[in-house]
């Protein structure tokens, strides 16, 4: 960790606010903001620049991509995806179905896109598009869950678009699992993780590489208890493994870039080399979310800021 003393950290916006939804594309990286806004910030040129906000659009907790619009998703009362096309403000999708609904996450592979939201009626509201989020629609394959269980909108990475027909997502809660689809959510297999049931317990981010996955999270409210935090599968989430040495406490997002994985949350950073099973100490502070661009791995700070540090090799 000596090393990461030194990562520079990034001002780009309002002090006041952090980034948990964040995306990056052609040397630029949107960051969506807790007080709704989204800026735009260029890595070459390290400069700033607010593209929206929008009244009543009170926070945006994940930012996603397809066919050339930015979808910031607004997590309130309603769901909204406000959409950016060339760093301009083009329009609000508000659907009658999303009504009352607190959207968790958004995915995208190729025109394929996946949104979870949390459940109304005891069912998780998911919505699939085929044509890069031009329409979307509900879900065929219902998921019913107890009463207590839904997402956490932490970080924008509970769901996941693994190829043109796959979907995952994760819950927590009261009860965790792991859900996926191999038919655009006709139907959902269920595999349930071992995390104490508690309102603000549970897996919190998800990323799967191939057949290798991690799924993060624990306990927000008692953020240095480290045990029953991390799960990793070589299986392709058939099965999930409690980590052997789990990072230190719990996790928000975990993010994988040359093989190794990151995990971010209220005391740190942490990575594995070995796809999940063990875990090192990468950085001290508070972290939100994380990219990476240029070769640098990106974590999202409090006060308006990310900090920069160099990819483990």
């Amino acid at each position: 960790m000596k090393r990461n003393l030194d990562a520079p950290i990034i001002s780009y916006g309002d002090s006041n606010t952090y980034c948990r939804g964040l995306y990056q594309r052609d040397g630029f990286v949107f960051l969506g903001n807790s007080d709704g806004a989204v800026y735009r910030y260029d890595i070459i040129k390290q400069k700033s620049k607010l593209i929206l906000k929008i009244p009543d659009i009170n926070e945006i907790r994940d930012i996603g991509y397809s066919g050339g619009t930015i979808y910031a998703m607004h997590s309130g009362q309603d769901g909204k995806l406000i959409k950016i096309n060339a760093s301009n403000f083009s329009g609000i999708d508000e659907l009658p179905e999303w009504e009352g609904v607190f959207m968790d996450a958004i995915d995208f592979h190729d025109s394929v896109g996946f949104l979870m939201g949390d459940p109304i009626n005891g069912k998780m509201s998911l919505f699939h598009s085929t044509n890069s989020g031009e329409t979307w629609e509900r879900c065929t394959g219902a998921v019913q869950v107890v009463a207590g269980e839904a997402g956490f909108a932490a970080s924008g990475s509970n769901v996941s678009v693994l190829n043109d027909s796959t979907y995952a997502f994760i819950t927590g809660g009261m009860n965790s699992s792991y859900y996926s689809s191999t038919d655009n959510g006709q139907s959902w297999n269920k595999m349930t993780l071992p995390y104490y049931p508690g309102k603000t317990i549970g897996a919190y981010s998800l990323c799967m590489k191939g057949k290798y996955g991690v799924i993060v999270g624990g306990d927000y409210k008692e953020p240095e208890l480290k045990m029953n935090t991390t799960y990793y599968t070589y299986d392709g989430g058939e099965t999930w493994f409690n980590s052997l040495n789990p990072p230190q406490g719990y996790r928000s997002c975990v993010y994988e870039k040359n093989g190794v994985f990151y995990a971010c949350g209220r005391t740190g950073i942490d990575f594995s080399t070995d796809n999940g099973a063990t875990w090192k100490p990468f950085a001290l502070g508070t972290y939100f979310s994380m990219t990476s661009i240029e070769g640098k791995l990106l974590a999202t700070r409090r006060f308006g800021q990310f900090q920069l540090f160099d990819l483990i090799k």
